[in-house]
């Protein structure tokens, strides 16, 4: 005789089921407002075009920090600096010297700054946002610049041919959702302060930091302190945060969020807009990380979700 405790199993197991399947299930969210869901579609659009172009976040192929010295460039392996295959085996001999780059190019190099022949040039790095750095082009196919994050200078490398870049497709997102569309209080300072932001390097890179937004969420108040952005459309504030689903769904160094300056002292913060650094789709970029104020308790489910 089969033993009871297999009856009492196919009993518990049909019960549960049969719970499961009259248990309420959340609503979806609300539908968006056509105007809303085509300016967020447009947003989206731009996103992905940032990302893909020939020196978008997807085309960097390399990160190499400098010191004080001469290094040898090229995809020969004997380099002090390798470049991938495709590049020239000698590109040519930068040296850094007291905060000063100079890029000389070995012979028959075809390396051009803003459309120009170069064979002998010093190079301004990206240390002043009001100046953008000088870009070396290589051929038809390479491009690398100076970077400067604090004391320290690097040359950032890009590959219209990266893997990462060709073989994107595409970032998951969660659906749209209205509701996440949150109106906040904007306590500015009287001016901004400068604050030391911590990177994914373990470093810190001083920021400007105008004030903060506070807003509610299920009855509850937050803060979010955010960083005075100055980009060639003007200012803006960047909100670098994580939340419950930062490591799940959402990448585990937290994302991104770009809002428009207070106006009449309110700030609108649209998380639908949330996406990743560029940390998350390359090793070659250095992003700050969440503030410890700006790790938010609940979930965020909105925005772009883990690439």
């Amino acid at each position: 005789m089969r033993p009871t405790f297999f009856k009492k199993a196919r009993v518990t197991l049909a019960l549960g089921v049969t719970l499961a399947a009259c248990r309420p299930q959340p609503p979806p969210p609300p539908a968006a407002d056509p105007a809303f869901a085509a300016d967020h579609a447009r947003w989206h659009a731009a996103r992905i075009e940032a990302l893909t172009q020939p020196q978008g976040w997807l085309a960097l192929a390399g990160l190499y920090w400098l010191r004080d010295g001469d290094y040898r460039l090229g995809a020969d392996p004997g380099a002090d600096i390798v470049f991938p295959d495709g590049a020239p085996a000698e590109v040519g001999v930068l040296a850094l010297a007291a905060g000063r780059v100079r890029l000389r190019l070995a012979p028959g190099v075809d390396a051009r700054l803003r459309g120009e022949a170069i064979t002998d040039v010093s190079l301004r790095s990206d240390i002043d946002p009001s100046q953008p750095a000088d870009r070396v082009v290589l051929g038809d196919r390479f491009t690398f610049l100076i970077i400067a994050r604090g004391e320290r200078l690097g040359l950032r490398l890009y590959d219209l041919q990266a893997p990462e870049r060709r073989e994107f497709a595409g970032i998951a997102t969660f659906a749209l959702d209205p509701a996440w569309q949150v109106h906040a209080r904007f306590e500015a300072l009287a001016s901004p302060r400068t604050l030391e932001h911590p990177t994914v390097l373990g470093t810190v890179q001083p920021v400007q930091v105008p004030g903060v937004a506070v807003f509610t969420i299920a009855g509850q108040e937050h803060r979010l302190t955010p960083i005075l952005e100055h980009g060639p459309d003007g200012d803006s504030l960047l909100f670098v945060f994580s939340d419950r689903t930062s490591g799940r769904e959402t990448y585990h160094g937290g994302r991104f969020l770009l809002a428009e300056l207070p106006v009449d002292g309110s700030v609108l913060l649209d998380f639908n807009r949330a996406h990743n650094p560029p940390c998350a789709f390359t090793a070659y970029a250095t992003c700050p990380v969440p503030l410890a104020e700006n790790r938010l308790p609940f979930a965020v489910p909105a925005g772009e979700k883990s690439p």
